[in-house]
């Protein structure tokens, strides 16, 4: 599985795509795709940065199993949650921002000790160890998406 940094390097690849849009694949354009994935990228690592490892909660998730599993999420089966859908406007003065703040966090969440955690949405408490797998299939679910896009 490819670094975090490797995979924001990825998505920088596509910059130039961000106007892109294929309804066959997506209703968002590339652009969207690469927003969103920066912003939960970001917010998964702030929120792992800033927890108190005594607050840990594991709880089974059957979603969870299957995810890490399939090294893949499916496609269409969830919606974004607010807190990390792009706004309205996408543009290249949008995303290298996020770009450079996804490079240093991806970079401060390998240092973050292993007890660290945050609370995901759908699976729940994630430890950096299962935090870094899902924000890694996080990532590179939406880069087979853009990939998908730009296929002719």
């Amino acid at each position: 599985m490819k670094s975090l940094s490797g995979l924001v390097d990825e998505l920088e690849t596509k910059l130039p795509f961000i106007e892109q849009k294929k309804e066959s694949v997506s209703q968002a354009t590339v652009g969207w795709h690469i927003e969103h994935s920066l912003l939960a990228l970001i917010k998964m690592i702030s929120a792992a940065e800033h927890s108190n490892p005594e607050d840990y909660k594991w709880k089974f998730s059957i979603k969870l199993t299957v995810v890490l599993l399939l090294n893949k999420f499916p496609r269409g089966m969830a919606k974004a949650p607010d807190a990390v859908k792009p706004g309205e406007v996408i543009s290249k003065d949008t995303i290298v921002p996020l770009l450079s703040k996804a490079k240093q966090k991806a970079e401060l969440f390998e240092k973050l000790s292993r007890n660290k955690f945050f609370t995901h949405p759908f699976f729940g408490d994630l430890r950096v160890k299962q935090a870094r797998r899902i924000i890694a299939i996080h990532t590179q679910h939406h880069a087979r998406i853009i990939n998908d896009i730009l296929k002719k």
